[in-house]
């Protein structure tokens, strides 16, 4: 899979260079296109693949692929999809559906075991399962009517992955009507934009802060590359 020299090549950038250099490396073809916290899970990802195989994270090392890089990549993969097993469970206890009952089973069973996301992340060295799980963690809050950690987390999946951005403004216009200008509840909607812009920028002023200097680069490398 082109996925596993992708991943393979993100890990010996962010583990070889320093982060002023991720986004202007292009050795491979393979360059970093996507936002800063994907960036910086490879950068905390590569720490263990380094003592796995330390000819892994080496930059110059274009389509390696030992057995110990293989299992490293696949495993992780397998675990971050925790993640997803977590977002599966808040969504049925938020839709207050009985962790025993059948429609429980059922959901878990469609969800979990679903064969194309299994195929395409564990055989494609993909973490499209970690990615769906956090987006799960804010529809979880959404149901909640913890409307700020879910412009939190929706804002924070935005800076792993943008191709999310097509769903920013179902969250926007779902946060608008029922956080700041629900007439049910006694809230000041000025207030609530406010928290909600505030909340909402966090996530993205952290990812982006350490590249202030090198915005228009970052820019070109993840909105103006051939996607993925």
């Amino acid at each position: 899979s082109t996925d596993f020299e992708v991943h393979r090549n993100w890990l010996a950038i962010t583990h070889s260079l320093p982060i002023s250099k991720w986004y202007y490396e292009n050795t491979s073809n393979w360059t970093l296109d996507y936002p800063p916290f994907f960036a910086y899970f490879e950068w905390l990802l590569a720490y263990p693949a380094s003592f796995v195989d330390t000819q892994m994270v080496v930059l110059t090392n274009l389509n390696y692929a030992s057995t110990a890089a293989i299992y490293f990549q696949r495993c992780s993969v397998i675990v971050m999809d925790l993640l997803f097993a977590v977002g599966v469970r808040r969504c049925l206890r938020a839709l207050n559906i009985s962790q025993s009952s059948q429609q429980s089973f059922a959901a878990k069973i469609l969800l979990l075991f679903n064969v194309g996301l299994l195929f395409v992340d564990h055989m494609h060295f993909q973490y499209n399962g970690f990615l769906f799980g956090i987006l799960l963690l804010s529809i979880s809050f959404l149901l909640a009517e913890r409307y700020l950690l879910s412009a939190f987390t929706f804002a924070a999946l935005l800076m792993f992955k943008h191709i999310f951005l097509y769903m920013a403004p179902a969250f926007a216009v779902y946060l608008l009507k029922f956080y700041c200008l629900d007439s049910k509840c006694a809230r000041n909607a000025v207030i609530c934009i406010i928290k909600l812009a505030v909340v909402g920028l966090t996530p993205i002023v952290a990812a982006f802060g350490p590249f202030y200097n090198q915005l228009d680069q970052v820019r070109i490398y993840i909105f103006q590359k051939v996607q993925r």
